[in-house]
């Protein structure tokens, strides 16, 4: 049996038992040909027809000791058709990948006559009894590691390599809930100049009364005023077309130790400045403290 939470599970492996209510498990009979599939036992291969003993097969040795690299598809056409060798240069890509752009500077240094052309080592012509069919010149084989390379806890990390951090559940929902505004909403982008001096003016004379307000909330009230006046933007999707909302909720980004949560200023277009600035301090407190209600927030996505 596989315990719960348990990671790198062999594909194949027996994970747990079904019975009806009222048996018991353990007098199941597990099936035999149930379990991970042998690493040993190398696939089928099927055997080539047989050749005429009096010709002499060419094999393709690999150099022992040789740097291999993983290759984009891109990289390996330009160097086979330059006749260059990966080794010659450095992967810079994810992972250790030789991509694109290494191979055409290989190429950019070899017509600088920087590096030569990667020939492969001449072997002394064999003269076979019976004619060879005619065949097409082999080309370098590099292979493809079947796992990427892994950091080592406390070593500097090598090129290519990547530190895996466990994510709780909480990071687990706002990375969704982030993919989803950005993928999932419509969007567009605007930019424009705006002169705050008459705004930073207000914002002195009310902590004069001791009413503080940031910034930032004049902006929430400029946002909710904005979408009252235009209602058509003021909109979701659902897949089939636009529904017009009938409140004007803004939410705002606050920093956690947990990760960004957002609440939800409700009705913003209603509530004055100071209001707003209470609702947002209220709100920011309960989510550093863990306290916000499913209602408060947008489980961590921007609305």
């Amino acid at each position: 049996m596989v315990e719960e939470g348990s990671k790198n599970i062999r594909l194949g492996s027996l994970i747990g038992l079904l019975v009806e209510e009222g048996e018991d498990w353990k007098n199941v009979e597990i099936p035999k040909d149930v379990g991970p599939p042998a690493a040993t036992s190398p696939p089928a291969v099927p055997r080539p027809s047989p050749v005429p003993p009096s010709s002499v097969p060419v094999q393709k040795e690999r150099t022992p000791g040789k740097l291999q690299f993983r290759l984009s598809p891109a990289a390996r056409n330009i160097l086979e058709k330059h006749t260059l060798d990966a080794s010659q240069g450095t992967a810079t890509g994810p992972r250790g990948i030789f991509t694109k752009e290494d191979a055409l500077k290989l190429v950019q240094l070899k017509q600088m006559g920087k590096i030569t052309e990667s020939r492969p080592t001449p072997t002394p012509p064999v003269t076979p009894t019976t004619p060879l069919p005619s065949q097409a010149p082999a080309k370098p084989s590099y292979p493809r590691p079947m796992i990427p390379p892994m950091s080592t806890p406390g070593q500097p990390n090598a090129v290519g390599t990547f530190t895996e951090i466990p994510a709780s559940n909480i990071r687990r929902v706002i990375a969704k809930r982030l993919t989803e505004s950005k993928s999932t909403v419509p969007h567009a982008y605007i930019t424009a100049d705006c002169d705050v001096g008459a705004v930073l003016k207000v914002r002195q004379s009310l902590v004069k009364d001791d009413i503080k307000v940031s910034v930032n909330d004049f902006i929430i009230k400029a946002a909710a005023v904005t979408l009252k006046q235009m209602p058509s933007v003021n909109v979701s999707w659902d897949g089939e077309g636009p529904k017009q909302l009938p409140f004007i909720d803004i939410s705002v980004a606050v920093a956690t130790d947990k990760g960004l949560i957002t609440p939800i200023i409700k009705d913003a277009a209603a509530k004055g400045i100071q209001e707003i600035a209470d609702s947002v301090k209220v709100l920011s407190k309960k989510a550093r403290d863990g306290k916000l209600l499913p209602e408060e927030y947008q489980g961590g996505s921007f609305r």
